[in-house]
């Protein structure tokens, strides 16, 4: 098997340490390809205030926040959080605050272990589903206050989407302070579903067809959502 290093190094790596690793600086190698993890999961979650191992607890504990879900599944969460806790306990504290026995194969191999990092980051979604509710939501800067959660409650109840066809919509929601991902946290904290059926037209557009969708789509208050609301 002949594979050249480069070829399954993640960008950034390349970009960040490809010339310290050329010009020798292997213990700075280590500690910028973990910085670099570090650095795209801040990005990630927008979370900034929080660094190292305190910051993976946080994106893949059991506690009450905003998560990054990894893409094999909810079983593997758990493993997921260790792999990424160790890395950084042993990799990057060894490299920041020692690194001495960091040779040009241990740095090459640092950087392989980070561009999986960084390969899992890239594919994982934030989830607020263990947000914590209105508070969490409120504590996490999504929202202003209950006053802007009921706002986009209020947008989004009835409101109704041809074959899934978001044009307007996304706007809308600009226009008013708002992003996909405040819609989808109160969604997945319980607040308002999405549903769709099948499109039966009236008598009245039968004939035009051509505006006719195939399915339609709407957001819906549960009955906490309408509890708040109310």
């Amino acid at each position: 098997m002949n594979i050249l290093i480069k070829e399954i190094l993640h960008p950034r790596i390349i970009e960040h340490c490809e010339k310290l690793f050329c010009d020798g600086h292997y213990k700075h190698v280590a500690f910028e390809a973990m910085m670099q993890v570090e650095l795209a999961l801040k990005e990630k979650s927008g979370i900034n205030d929080k660094y190292g191992v305190n910051l993976i607890s946080s994106l893949f504990g059991k506690q009450k926040g905003l998560k990054l879900r990894i893409p094999f599944g909810e079983d593997l969460q758990k493993h997921a959080h260790i792999w990424f806790k160790g890395a950084f306990a042993y990799l990057r504290n060894y490299a920041a605050h020692d690194g001495s026995k960091i040779n040009r194969d241990s740095s090459l191999r640092i950087m392989v272990i980070a561009s999986e990092l960084l390969e899992l980051i890239g594919a994982s979604v934030k989830s607020f589903a263990d947000i914590g509710g209105i508070k969490g939501l409120i504590q996490a800067n999504l929202f202003k206050d209950k006053k802007s959660i009921i706002k986009l409650l209020k947008i989004l109840d009835g409101y109704h989407l041809p074959d899934h066809v978001c044009d307007g919509f996304y706007e809308e929601l600009a226009n008013n302070g708002f992003g996909e991902d405040e819609v989808v946290a109160l969604i997945e904290v319980g607040l308002i579903e999405y549903k769709s059926q099948k499109y039966i037209p009236s008598e009245g557009n039968i004939e035009d067809t051509f505006d006719i969708p195939d399915e339609i789509g709407w957001f819906e208050l549960t009955q906490m959502g309408k509890k708040i609301i109310t």
